[in-house]
């Protein structure tokens, strides 16, 4: 499993087209069924759970699990295909 900390990283930009960005790179980086989990601050990322899906959905992964405890994110993306 790939684990990418994206909690102190400056996008300097819209957060939704990062994540898209992040998502998509590790979209090319697992292998078929293999997972990812992101970490995030909830600060930067005030979202609820279906934009993240939608994000994920959008990179080609699927977003199995979304928690959130102590302003921080924690997602668990799979690629499927």
């Amino acid at each position: 499993m790939i684990i990418d900390d994206e909690r102190n990283v400056a996008c300097g930009g819209d957060p939704v087209t990062f994540l898209k960005g992040v998502m998509k790179g590790l979209y090319f980086q697992l292998e078929p069924g293999q997972d990812a989990k992101i970490l995030l601050l909830k600060e930067k990322y005030p979202f609820d759970i279906e934009v993240f899906r939608g994000i994920a959905s959008s990179a080609r992964v699927n977003l199995l699990e979304f928690k959130e405890e102590s302003g921080e994110i924690e997602l668990l993306i799979r690629r499927t295909n």
